[in-house]
């Protein structure tokens, strides 16, 4: 009976993995970026601003999207202190700095302005 289930609820019953590519973005987001964003707090606000009202693009074809909170809680993330309100509306949204744009695109990752 919900909400207790027993193994057997479970057993051979695959992830629908509706979250990879989230995952896959971030973990991209921190290699390609998260250097530069641990070393200085402007880039962490780059980074908020390119995050937020901005479609980003796998080249298998994923979108990944987030909102300003979803954002900030990021950029939070990748500096590895704080949390979302220290990065929320930090910069203005929807401005891919080159250095991110370029860096993303050697991850396979493009991006377009959210409508």
């Amino acid at each position: 009976m919900f909400p207790f289930f027993d193994k057997s609820d479970f057993a051979g019953v695959p992830s629908q993995r509706s979250k990879r590519p989230i995952k896959e973005f971030e973990a991209a987001i921190d290699r390609a970026v998260g250097g530069l964003v641990r070393a200085d707090g402007a880039c962490g606000v780059d980074l908020w601003s390119a995050l937020a009202n901005v479609r980003w693009h796998a080249s298998n074809g994923a979108v990944v999207s987030y909102s300003f909170r979803e954002a900030a809680t990021l950029v939070a993330w990748v500096r590895e202190e704080g949390d979302y309100i220290l990065w929320y509306c930090s910069g203005p949204p929807g401005v891919v700095a080159p250095w991110i744009g370029e860096a993303m695109a050697v991850e396979g990752w493009s991006w377009t302005a959210s409508d």
